[in-house]
């Protein structure tokens, strides 16, 4: 019971019960059932575009003309007139758009939730000649921390003290362990792979690099693109434009249908949605797979790169060599004596 409640509480539940509706309807007509195609095709209309007409209705409450809007007049308009398909086809495609688009925020939000579970919670710190372990936010900037084998740096600094390999991929991008030693900078969220440093805390909490990192795929998210900006102007002149329009046709017509046709036929629904979505999807893929881009302009801008250089073999490689053939140049040996004779070595 408690899936089926999460289920029907869930971004899908009303486009997949609104797409069942509209199959059932198809297949009632196909075996002339006529009448109940229609009221499945009604119920198919109401189930999806219920929740666009109660945000439509907020936004009025607020004065902003949403899009929204133009769905919700433009399907009870279609059901007014007996056309339950495109009532039904304009809503479901909207609330298919929207769970996409609320897919997609939720991939990006992921991606984020990735990026702040690489920083570290706790840090072992050298006060008054012993060591003392508190919240990574607590450490000062100035004083002594301890990264001991395996354990993420806590605090971006320099090695005042120790030897040991620091693990940076989540920084640089680089796979292979970098030596660090007195005088060598770290990174806050990168992994110590052997040894022991003293670091001197030089960028702490909010001001480390990692941190930072963060800070810009938030900025990211919320930037956005010359496309992204001229729809939104688009739909805030678009839809009330299309409704008034509507409107005078009606009035000097006075045919309500092709009104209310109008209204449908003017649907931008997918076109203003494609693009936030498209544009967020991008960037919380990118941040996936460890690429941070600044911005939807950016994004868009990267379509028109030709040629692009690479400054380390890290970033193409993980820095792991497989062997992927064995040739054996002396007829005496296999492969697996040859093999042997190389791990040995």
């Amino acid at each position: 019971m408690n899936k089926i409640h999460t289920w029907l509480h869930g971004r899908w539940a009303v486009p997949a019960i609104s797409g069942v509706a509209i199959v059932a309807s198809l297949i009632a007509d196909k075996l002339g059932a006529t009448t109940v195609g229609n009221i499945l095709m009604l119920a198919a209309a109401v189930v999806a575009g219920l929740p666009i007409a109660i945000k439509a209705f907020r936004s009025l409450m607020v004065k902003h003309i949403s899009i929204d809007l133009l769905v919700s007049v433009a399907a009870i308009g279609a059901i007014l007139v007996g056309n339950f398909w495109e009532a039904a086809a304009v809503t479901f495609l909207f609330a298919v758009g929207g769970a996409l688009e609320a897919a997609t925020l939720n991939k990006t939000r992921s991606a984020l939730a990735e990026l702040v579970a690489v920083a570290p919670d706790t840090a072992i710190v050298l006060r008054d000649g012993q060591q003392v372990e508190i919240s990574a936010y607590e450490v000062k900037p100035g004083e002594t921390v301890l990264v001991k084998n395996g354990a993420k740096v806590p605090v971006d600094g320099v090695v005042i003290g120790g030897n040991g390999a620091i693990n940076e991929a989540s920084i640089t991008g680089e796979s292979i362990p970098a030596e660090k030693s007195d005088g060598d900078q770290v990174f806050a969220g990168t992994i110590s792979t052997g040894g022991f440093l003293q670091v001197e805390a030089r960028g702490v909490g909010a001001d480390t690099t990692l941190a930072r990192i963060i800070h810009r795929v938030e900025e990211a998210q919320d930037a956005k693109a010359k496309t992204q900006k001229f729809m939104d102007r688009f739909s805030k002149w678009y839809t009330p434009g299309i409704m008034v329009l509507a409107l005078v046709v009606g009035l000097i017509t006075r045919d309500v249908t092709l009104a209310l046709t109008l209204l449908v036929i003017g649907c931008p629904g997918a076109l203003v949605i494609s693009i936030p979505v498209s544009i967020v999807t991008g960037i919380g893929r990118g941040a996936r797979d460890g690429i941070l881009i600044k911005g939807g302009e950016f994004l868009e801008t990267s379509a028109k790169i030709t040629a692009v250089a690479l400054d380390k073999t890290g970033t193409l490689t993980e820095g792991k060599p497989k062997l992927t053939d064995v040739v054996v140049l002396d007829p005496s040996l296999s492969a697996d004596e040859l093999l042997t004779i190389a791990a040995r070595a």
